[in-house]
């Protein structure tokens, strides 16, 4: 089941990319032979809209608009309507317009979970409790989810707590003590009652507490989601969702500058290298494909800009290294880019699917490890 969300993810993904191209090119006037979905070779012909094919392919983790002109002037060379005629602005929208559309689309899934759920807002100098473990010490103390740890009592003196960090800190130091924890009473939002309760709390030693779990039995909550007036809400979230997609992106980005550090100093970094298979066994771990249908469009979201980020890569092939070598006409001939992109693009897709099967290799021998 997960491998089959995983692939109608990807394929709505791949459609959105690939429709960004297709859209820019029908706005510059670029003829569009195909519109396929998955690489070669072809399965089916779906049906045909105007001039443009589409088709089903056999390798399910990609697609492709092939339009004219694209593979350099002796594709139709005198044609108005070809991809290598148009102006360096023309193609490069038509270029980066896949990655434009999955940003977007990552923007409003992100947007449409907030919407939801309320903008999630940190909580800054407060140890929240977000769930309270059935049958642990904090459940048989009476504390209940959505109050402050406040403080504890040790030798007679309270200790105040503002954080989880401090909580922890103080736990590891009282384990297999018996302590009095002073919590406040449910709270709405970011604010917390003035009133409070007291409770009597065994803190299990490492040897005593199940795994999984804390000693206390607690899950902290560092951040809330708030709701605000109807009218506010959809500026809020579109402005929320697109500082997170670009959070996100931001770190991708660094994750691979790291990667790349990392193969230049020759350390070993297989284990970071995640293909489809690889995401698929990560996302059903940590539950993407258990929670409801919001955390599918989390993952979508997460996906989607990720599928973005590497499609900018320079890298012959993919998007960002087409784009390279367009901006590359400006100072070089438009023959040399040509005979160059040529040869760079055959060994792009080579490179890329032998990368494919290397990487799906690695994902299964993980996955058994």
């Amino acid at each position: 089941m997960a491998a089959l969300i995983f692939i109608l993810i990807l394929s709505l993904l791949v459609i959105i990319h690939e429709a960004g191209h297709f859209l820019a090119a029908k706005r510059n006037g670029i003829k569009v032979k195909e519109f396929g979905l998955g690489y070669p070779p072809r399965l089916l012909k779906l049906f045909r809209l105007k001039e443009t094919l589409f088709s089903l392919n056999l390798i399910p983790f990609g697609g492709f608009v092939q339009m004219e002109g694209e593979n350099g002037p002796e594709d139709e060379p005198d044609s108005t309507s070809s991809f290598h005629n148009k102006s360096i602005k023309a193609r490069l929208e038509v270029v980066l317009a896949g990655v434009f559309f999955n940003f977007v689309f990552g923007v409003l899934a992100f947007a449409a979970i907030f919407y939801q759920l309320g903008i999630p807002t940190p909580l800054y100098d407060q140890a929240r409790i977000g769930q309270v473990v059935e049958d642990s010490p904090a459940k048989q103390a009476g504390l209940l989810d959505n109050t402050n740890i406040l403080a504890f009592q040790v030798n007679e003196q309270w200790v105040k707590m503002s954080s989880p960090k401090e909580v922890q800190s103080f736990v590891a130091a009282h384990l297999g003590e018996e302590v009095v924890v002073r919590s406040s009473l449910p709270c709405e939002q970011e604010t917390c009652p003035d009133q409070y309760q007291e409770h009597s709390i065994y803190l299990r030693t490492q040897e005593e507490t199940p795994e999984g779990e804390g000693t206390m039995g607690i899950i902290f909550s560092e951040v809330i989601f708030k709701n605000y007036p109807w009218y506010l809400m959809p500026f809020k979230t579109i402005a929320e969702a697109f500082k997170q997609s670009f959070a996100l992106a931001l770190m991708i980005i660094q994750a691979l500058w790291q990667l790349v550090l990392d193969l230049l100093a020759g350390r070993g970094v297989q284990q970071e290298i995640a293909g489809p298979i690889g995401i698929i066994d990560q996302a059903n771990t940590y539950g993407f494909f258990e929670g409801g249908f919001l955390n599918i469009v989390n993952f979508a979201a997460l996906l989607s800009i990720n599928l973005g980020i590497m499609n900018l890569l320079p890298i012959p092939a993919l998007d960002g290294g087409r784009a390279v070598l367009i901006v590359l006409e400006k100072f070089f001939k438009k023959r040399k880019i040509d005979k160059l992109a040529a040869y760079l693009n055959y060994f792009g897709y080579i490179s890329l699917l032998a990368l494919m099967v290397i990487v799906s290799f690695n994902d299964i021998r993980n996955i058994f490890r």
